[in-house]
């Protein structure tokens, strides 16, 4: 104290606080930084991200056409956007720029305008003034950022929603999901070649107009995808980088395992959608009831060796979606609480389950883990602490919802994720 009272004594005084103040406005100008105070650390940079940035061997451009007078929502999206950018800034050095641009200017080399070339890429804008007065012309936001990286570019959405005024709830899962989609598109520009993947249909997987929509619009977006037979092929080429084997209803050999297993030893990856049971929605709706068994499959075996066991058994949680039930002869209907089809949780600890609310199952079995040398288990969704298992075969009634269900036996279950 003693000290800044001989400074604010001498005739430098204000010569030193000048000084000090152009030193501190350098400082934030060229280092930049914010604190996390969330649990998930949703606003701190993951380390797939960094390891991205961190890899770029040419320059990324990113221009965010939120510049303008934008009602509050979007923009305190800019704002975020700027807070987010900075970090990639920060990581990615100088192989990062990005500004922020107008849907009206003119783009670099071209004589067209950011909206032109948007509209060309199919991106919709949002029309802020619907209903116009004498003289007033139509005022539209684009949400949407440009990455531009080796020659080429991709829109990121920034905003999902089309309303005017952005909620604060569609405000913090939009900043939730900047870090994603901007990696995302860079990871995707960075890509020289598409990844092969296989997906199984040799053992009752289903095919043909049930996977339309996950092949034509999910997977061929991104990917080169095959259908591959693991009864007919004599191993699973090293070209494939995924094997996704979804909801099987035939027993796997001894053979097809090794196949698979092999497969995953060379440092193949394998998505594995597993149905133990057979319990399906038809019989349920015809009959009121049905009666869930064990397929066998009779893959235990190879998903013990990697640390996994999926158990013969039903999940129930009073934490659920629900079903429409008959409740007044053949004509009244109405949605009650289907314990059946529990709602999952999430801790929000990985990009995969990063900012995802509540996921429905449908006749979900538990699992266990047990220990397995060099695998890491990493738990993505959990059943509520009201949720217990019950042993099958199991005869699944329409009638139990008759009685309001009890909550004395709980028993907590995980879906994870291994690697």
């Amino acid at each position: 104290m003693s000290f800044i009272n001989k400074i604010s004594r001498t005739k430098f005084w204000l010569s030193l606080v000048v000084i000090l103040l152009v030193l501190l406005n350098w400082l934030t100008s060229e280092w930049h930084t914010r604190i996390d105070f969330t649990n998930e650390k949703r606003f701190t940079l993951s380390k797939p991200t960094q390891k991205l940035l961190k890899s770029l061997d040419d320059e990324v451009q990113i221009d965010v056409c939120l510049k303008g007078e934008f009602p509050s929502g979007f923009k305190k999206l800019a704002n975020s956007s700027d807070e987010v950018l900075q970090e990639f800034k920060e990581v990615a050095g100088s192989k990062l720029t990005f500004h922020f641009v107008s849907p009206d200017d003119v783009v670099d080399g071209s004589s067209e305008t950011y909206a032109d070339t948007l509209a060309a890429m199919g991106v919709d804008p949002i029309n802020l003034k619907v209903q116009l007065k004498s003289g007033e012309q139509q005022q539209f936001v684009y949400p949407t950022a440009l990455v531009h990286y080796k020659g080429n570019v991709m829109p990121v959405n920034l905003y999902t929603g089309d309303k005017i005024y952005i909620t604060p709830a569609e405000l913090n899962s939009a900043e939730a999901m900047m870090e994603y989609e901007f990696a995302n598109a860079i990871y995707k520009l960075s890509q020289t070649e598409r990844p092969m993947i296989a997906y199984s249909d040799g053992n009752g997987e289903p095919t043909g107009p049930n996977t339309y929509d996950l092949v034509q619009n999910t997977l061929r977006k991104d990917y080169n995808l095959f259908t591959f037979n693991l009864n007919t092929q004599p191993l699973i080429p090293d070209t494939f980088k995924l094997l996704i084997i979804v909801k099987p209803t035939k027993p796997f050999s001894p053979l097809e395992k090794l196949k698979i297993d092999q497969f995953v030893m060379r440092g193949g990856k394998l998505l594995i959608f597993e149905d133990k049971l057979e319990a399906e929605m038809d019989s349920l709706q015809m009959k009121n009831e049905v009666i869930a068994y064990d397929r066998g499959l009779d893959l235990d075996d190879l998903l013990f060796r990697y640390g996994v066991r999926i158990n013969s058994d039903l999940v129930m949680d009073l934490q659920c979606d629900l079903l429409p039930f008959i409740v007044n002869g053949s004509k009244q209907t109405q949605p009650l609480p289907w314990n059946y089809f529990p709602l999952f949780q999430t801790r929000s600890n990985h990009p995969i389950n990063k900012n995802l609310g509540f996921v429905a199952g449908r006749f979900v079995n538990s699992i266990d883990t047990v220990e397995a040398d060099g695998i890491t288990k990493t738990v993505l969704l959990s059943s509520s602490a009201n949720s217990r298992t019950i042993a099958t075969p199991a005869l699944i009634s329409g009638r139990e919802n008759v009685d309001a269900p009890e909550n004395d036996k709980l028993s907590v279950r995980f879906l994870i994720s291994c690697r």
